[in-house]
């Protein structure tokens, strides 16, 4: 039996997943979730590949929840990348640095796992990371 078999959410979410204009983003992020009592909103930044947009999608929907089962809030989320990218804009990090991959993050664990998830399934769809990596970068 799995040690999983009894595992049961501490919620139940409805998702809204959107794409919009990357200026619309409420801070310098390609992707980002928004939890109310409706439910979550998950807005990726446009591109022109509908792969890349899905993948990021799969990324911010698997982070939330994981997020949300740990206690880690969307203003914990925020707070950090914005110090980070003030961070970044100091020259502290370079331009391909996460906020996420940071030792600090309080939620690096969970954009790992979700990370792990995305690159496998943008093996599945011929996606080529450096390539989508570079595009995500350019935004």
């Amino acid at each position: 039996m799995s040690k999983w078999a009894s595992y049961k959410f501490k919620e139940t979410t409805d998702y809204v997943l959107t794409h919009i204009p990357h200026s619309e983003q409420r801070y310098e992020t390609v992707g980002d979730w928004i939890p109310s009592r409706h439910g979550v909103k998950i807005r990726v930044s446009k591109m022109k590949d509908p792969r890349y947009v899905y993948l990021v999608q799969v990324h911010e929907l698997v982070e939330y929840r994981l997020c949300a089962e740990r206690g880690i809030t969307d203003k914990q989320v925020i707070a950090f990348d914005k110090k980070f990218e003030e961070e970044r804009a100091k020259g502290l990090h370079n331009k391909r640095a996460e906020p996420g991959n940071d030792p600090r993050a309080p939620y690096r664990k969970e954009h790992q796992f979700a990370t792990k998830i995305e690159k496998e399934i943008a093996t599945k769809l011929d996606v080529d990371w450096d390539v989508y990596s570079r595009t995500i970068e350019s935004l």
